[in-house]
């Protein structure tokens, strides 16, 4: 039996920022490369199989515009080029169709990313960078200086690629020194997370129900503007799905690595 993980529906888990009272320009336009690698094992005992393991690995880049509107701004993701690689059976024409995709959102006034919307829906990848894009806008914590501490809660939903999941995501920040990324001032923020995640996701098998925990450390680089200049982070992920095919909850287990980088 091949299987399609939830690994779809969990990648913002990656990529948790905290709120800003920074702001940014009126029109602001950046250009990222998103590269996100996943090692999954999926525990086939319920249907006297041995554990499968699949790898997936996604590089796009991105262009990302924010534009004033009223109560905070519109967000526009293109997506450049997009490339594949990995064990998941998965087709070109999926590479393919999310070249030229777009996500369109909007960012309140305080910097929580709200009704995203990802073109071509169905999309396997538009779901992995619709899941980044939900926590792409940077939310430091007003005044923030090396060594300050603090915690943050983000809820991020994805209806891409067959998903409709909702994960919860509590991070304790640190932040760090000065630095410089791209010729641009920039502070570090460590941070320390776990995650809950919920919901349903669609795929050969028909719909199944995902319920799951993680945890992960990352690291943030913010500009003094407050616009996000860039991120790593490694997650580690338990999940169950549900399914009718199945006579019990299927684990799933997911280490996933993501970095994303600003693009001159």
């Amino acid at each position: 039996m091949s299987f399609r993980p939830a690994v779809f529906a969990s990648l913002a888990v990656g990529l948790a920022l905290a709120p800003s009272t920074r702001s940014v320009p009126a029109a602001a336009t950046l250009r990222y490369r998103i590269e996100a690698k996943n090692q999954t094992t999926v525990d086939l005992s319920a249907f006297g199989q041995a554990p499968q393991e699949q790898t997936l690995g996604l590089t796009a880049w991105v262009v990302v515009t924010l534009r004033d509107t009223t109560g905070g701004r519109v967000m526009h993701v293109v997506v450049d080029s997009a490339k594949y690689e990995g064990t998941l059976p998965l087709g070109q024409e999926s590479v393919d169709s999310a070249k030229g995709g777009v996500i369109h959102g909007f960012v309140d006034a305080g910097g929580r990313v709200k009704n995203l919307e990802a073109t071509p829906r169905a999309n396997l990848f538009m779901a992995q960078i619709q899941g980044v894009m939900g926590n792409i806008f940077p939310r430091v914590k007003g005044g923030a200086k090396a060594g300050d501490t603090w915690t943050d809660t983000t809820e991020v939903n994805n209806n891409a690629g067959g998903a409709n999941t909702k994960t919860k995501l509590i991070s304790n920040y640190t932040a760090g020194a000065q630095e410089s990324v791209s010729g641009l001032p920039a502070m570090r923020l460590k941070t320390t997370y776990t995650s809950s995640t919920t919901g349903t996701l669609d795929n050969q098998m028909g719909t199944m129900e995902i319920e799951g925990t993680g945890s992960g450390t990352g690291a943030y680089l913010v500009g003094s503007d407050g616009s996000y200049l860039g991120s790593t982070s490694t997650t580690s992920l338990d999940q169950k799905l549900k399914t009718a095919m199945a006579p019990a909850p299927i684990p799933v287990k997911t280490v996933q690595t993501l970095t994303v980088t600003l693009i001159k």
